[in-house]
């Protein structure tokens, strides 16, 4: 009598890849968040003054500026952390540079929340919550996306450097300038998310 076997085959898990960079780029980000709201809960009257002059300048402007106009100076100051992140990426020295981007982005969006709040109270909290942080999620995310990229980038120019030759140099690259043009999609999208939301909400507080 002939028995039957039964084989069982295995099939391997394939479990994602887990980019620690990205959660190491958050977490500068939120340390200098948090560098920059406490530096404006204890600021001093020359520091205050100065952001004070700088948010009337810039809520005047964006009150009488055209739709397009106002756009074009959202993406420009959106745009300009991943603007320095790809220079840097390709540079044999720019690990440093690549390191501190999320850190101070991280403080000078604290230190403009802070000011908020301190100088408004809720109703800059509100104007935070509404315009600033919807637009400025997409822009942290695709930051971190972009430092991760310009970091192994620049991981590989320094391997060149070494003398550890690669055959897809070029295509490597090509990749890079081609993942950054990408990444500049949800930068535009910020930016008009950011303009549509001053319209939509800006008759809700007072000292617009």
């Amino acid at each position: 009598m002939l028995k039957k076997s039964v084989v069982i085959k295995r099939r391997r898990m394939n479990i994602p890849r887990f980019n620690y960079k990205n959660l190491v780029f958050f977490v500068l980000f939120f340390c200098g968040l948090i560098i920059g709201v406490l530096t404006m809960k204890n600021e001093t009257s020359t520091l205050k003054d100065i952001f004070s002059e700088f948010f009337v300048q810039y809520i005047t402007n964006k009150s009488n500026e055209s739709f397009f106009n106002c756009f074009l100076d959202s993406l420009f100051i959106i745009i300009m952390p991943t603007i320095v992140t790809y220079i840097f990426g390709l540079c044999a020295v720019g690990l440093p540079i690549i390191i501190a981007i999320p850190t101070l982005t991280g403080i000078a969006v604290g230190m403009a929340i802070g000011f908020l709040y301190s100088s408004y109270s809720l109703q800059g909290l509100g104007y935070a919550a509404l315009i600033i942080i919807p637009s400025l999620a997409v822009v942290i995310a695709t930051l971190i996306k972009c430092c991760s990229e310009a970091i192994n980038m620049s991981i590989e120019i320094i391997a060149g450097i070494s003398g550890y030759q690669s055959q897809n140099r070029r295509n490597e690259l090509k990749d890079y300038c081609l993942r950054f043009l990408i990444f500049f999609i949800p930068l535009i999208l910020s930016a008009l998310l950011n303009v549509c939301s001053f319209r939509l909400f800006n008759g809700l507080f007072s000292f617009i």
